[in-house]
């Protein structure tokens, strides 16, 4: 808890433009949180719907925080995605 900072809502609010040469450059992967109150599993699968990852992740017991409520799962999958080639 020591480590929570407000977020600043400028970059929330405003309206994002991606072009398809510089965002379908990078490699996209996805981890879901089941447990997140802010983002329920439905819309989450509905994101990963229209922004097609490289692949999908999923935790159990994970919040919306899921550095703070599962760091040794984030860890996992963060080093497993590292190693695909």
């Amino acid at each position: 808890m020591v480590s929570i900072r407000p977020s600043p809502l400028g970059p929330i609010m405003e309206k994002l433009s991606l072009s398809p040469e510089n965002y379908g450059s990078g490699r996209r992967f996805y981890i879901q949180t089941l447990d997140d109150h802010a983002l329920s599993p439905d819309v989450q699968e509905k994101l990963v719907m229209e922004n097609q990852p490289e692949g999908v992740f999923k935790i159990k017991g994970s919040d919306h925080c899921l550095f703070f409520s599962k760091p040794q799962s984030v860890h996992k999958f963060l080093v497993e995605i590292a190693l695909i080639p």
